[in-house]
């Protein structure tokens, strides 16, 4: 699973990930702890299908991501295990082509736990995995860990409406245009194809125009001159259409944001969006 390394090669060129604090998880949805290393990921179990939140604590030190995938049908875990460290070798991104990734965290800096929402489906089987962000030197199989958990019956609940929509289709950003500083974010996928939306504080007087330039352009230091500060993850990976993650955020200051995705250059075909975050 590269999308971390999308986010740290093509995103932001070193620059860290503002630190969040979890906020409380919505009224009536379960919550549902997870354990996360570089080399180990646990959940604590039962799953209920339904809204379930899960609150991702990291252990030992380093930017870590961790997602909850789908297989496609016919592909085991070992099938994506043994894709994975294929594309570790070639530096490739096969491995995205045997799931559907339904919820994705990050967590940087001293940001742990953090949590996500997302409605399970009853009956199936998810596949948990963590990973470090950065990339490893050379084509050497990266250390993760990876886990099961099969939901049960639905639990009832029901999640709580969020503070903004932010929506992904047709590789454009749509939506709440007002986010809010400290609440939720429900971020849908409608593409079917990976994305993410990573925030970035923009300096004073830059338009929708040059930061689509400094996008396109492909150099860091024009884009240099448009961020003003470290950005701030609202939605690590998601794929396979139709999925929505309720993201609980905790931005350091309000302000105007863009909002980009980099996965397979969508920044350069128009997948960037300035929103206000009040």
């Amino acid at each position: 699973m590269r999308g971390a390394r999308w986010l740290v090669l093509g995103a932001v060129a070193g620059a860290g990930v503002a630190a969040t604090t979890t906020l409380a998880g919505a009224q009536g949805v379960p919550t549902v702890a997870v354990t996360a290393s570089a080399t180990s990921v646990s959940v604590t179990g039962p799953v209920a299908a339904g809204p379930t939140r899960f609150q991702v604590t990291r252990q030992g030190s380093g930017d870590l991501s961790v997602y909850f995938a789908l297989l496609l049908p016919g592909v085991t875990v070992e099938d994506l295990r043994s894709e994975l460290e294929r594309d570790d070798r070639t530096r490739s991104d096969a491995s995205l082509g045997l799931v559907s990734i339904q919820a994705s965290v990050s967590l940087a800096g001293a940001e742990s736990p953090r949590a996500v929402t997302f409605t399970t489906k009853p009956g199936l089987t998810y596949v948990v995995l963590s990973e470090r962000d950065q990339e490893d030197g050379g084509n050497r199989v990266r250390p993760r860990g990876i886990t099961t958990f099969t939901t049960g019956a639905a639990s009832g609940a029901s999640a709580a409406a969020p503070d903004a929509t932010v929506r992904m289709r047709g590789l454009r950003f749509r939506g709440a245009r007002t986010l809010p500083r400290r609440g939720t974010i429900r971020v849908t996928n409608e593409d079917g194809v990976a994305h993410f939306a990573l925030a970035f504080p923009l300096r004073r007087g830059v338009n929708s125009a040059r930061l689509g330039r400094a996008l396109r352009s492909n150099s860091e230091a024009a884009f240099g001159r448009v961020v003003a500060g470290a950005p701030y993850m609202v939605q690590n990976l998601i794929s396979g259409g139709r999925t929505a993650n309720d993201n609980e955020v905790r931005f350091t200051r309000a302000g105007r944001y863009g909002l980009v995705c980099f996965v397979y250059e969508h920044n350069r075909l128009g997948m960037y969006r300035i929103v206000t975050v009040r």
